[in-house]
């Protein structure tokens, strides 16, 4: 889509629209490929806090979504279903972010990691570009996440490794949101075997070089 029409806010905007119909709706009737049989693809979302939070979010919406919507009816019909679709939106797009996270996991190939956190947001860095890798420590309460790093989880969880990187590499967001980052703070289900898999494919890597 980007070879034809270029990159422009409207074409991000509409990939994100689809990324949330689809996550929400269409992957219940689809059968996309096991993380399981993708080749050194490591999941973050089992071990998450996400599935509570997003549960807890989705049940305050609707709650709300039905008071609000009794109250406005009471003074115009309208603006009170202009108001339900967007809660009804809001749901949609929680339950699609839960399960982009479970479909889109972290991967290793070709050299390249890819990090993500759904269809959020994603970086991909080449694993020669890779500094260092730390152990994460958590943001405080009230703390903001520094410009040049990309938190690839929610505030909830608690973050596992954090990568230097000797370059900068630009991070994509939804809705065209992008900020070039030195250093991601990320988690997954089994750290310590993401961990041994990226320095073993580094390895490999320097070894063949």
């Amino acid at each position: 889509m980007e070879q034809k029409f270029g990159k422009s806010f409207l074409l991000e905007f509409v990939i994100t629209e689809l990324q949330v119909f689809y996550y929400s709706l269409l992957v219940w009737f689809g059968k996309p490929r096991a993380v399981d049989q993708i080749e050194k693809a490591f999941t973050y979302h089992r071990t998450s806090e996400m599935k509570i939070f997003i549960s807890v979010f989705a049940i305050l919406i609707i709650g709300e979504g039905v008071l609000i919507h009794y109250l406005f009816q009471k003074w115009n019909e309208v603006i009170a279903w202009i108001f339900t679709i967007f809660n009804v939106y809001g749901v949609l797009y929680l339950v699609g972010f839960y399960n982009s996270a479970k479909h889109l996991p972290h991967i290793i190939r070709e050299g390249k990691l890819t990090i993500r956190l759904g269809f959020q947001s994603s970086i991909e860095v080449e694993l020669d570009n890779i500094k260092q890798i730390v152990p994460a420590k958590e943001i405080e309460l009230g703390m903001k996440v520094p410009k040049k790093t990309y938190y690839v989880l929610l505030k909830l969880d608690t973050p596992h490794y954090e990568i230097i990187l000797k370059e900068p590499v630009e991070m994509r967001g939804a809705y065209v949101i992008k900020n070039k980052v030195d250093k991601i703070v990320f988690r997954a289900d089994e750290p310590q075997k993401m961990l041994e898999e990226i320095n073993s494919t580094q390895s490999l890597a320097d070894g063949s070089a």
